[in-house]
């Protein structure tokens, strides 16, 4: 590769990493053209990017920024997923494909400005959709407040339950008195 051609490389590299928060570096060793062509199209549809480059080239991309702790998970041929949008469920995703592709395996990430090891990684792909787990946040934030809004009911409920029953009494004593 001409040194035009690697600088191409890394200004697209660069141009990637910018709107992308989202990488995911995974080990490819021993899959099909096929296999990597199937993964790219299913991650496509969920916003993300799947790219084969030279490692030296991606460290040189990423410099000096915080995410270039990912260069100690690139050992051996490696993958870079680039993600724009939520992560968890590419991650998903890609572990339901690994089910059937042992080959593939997460080697690290940097999710949510955080830089991840492989196993940190997998297990990330077990946690709920972002919708789901803001709608449990909502549910439990909503709990003391439908609490506090029962006990307020309660109040005048009681009170005019109460006045009820003291008439419903001053009506059969007087009924009795008659």
């Amino acid at each position: 590769m001409r040194k035009s051609e690697k600088g191409q490389v890394i200004a697209e590299l660069e141009s990637m990493l910018e709107p992308r928060p989202h990488i995911i570096v995974t080990g490819y060793r021993g899959m099909k053209v096929k296999e990597l062509t199937e993964l790219r199209r299913t991650l496509a549809k969920l916003n993300a990017k799947v790219r084969i480059v030279k490692k030296t080239l991606f460290q040189r991309a990423l410099g000096s920024d915080a995410r270039s702790g990912l260069a100690q998970h690139m050992k051996g041929p490696v993958a870079i997923t680039f993600v724009q949008g939520d992560a968890v469920g590419v991650l998903k995703e890609m572990s339901t494909f690994a089910r059937t592709h042992q080959q593939l395996e997460f080697k690290g990430g940097w999710v949510e400005s955080q830089l991840f090891d492989g196993a940190q990684v997998a297990e990330l792909a077990t946690l709920p959709p972002r919708e789901m787990l803001l709608s449990r946040l909502a549910g439990v934030l909503s709990a003391p407040l439908s609490q506090l809004v029962g006990t307020l009911q309660a109040v005048p409920r009681d009170l005019m339950m109460t006045l009820q029953a003291v008439a419903k009494q001053k009506e059969e004593a007087a009924g009795a008195a008659a």
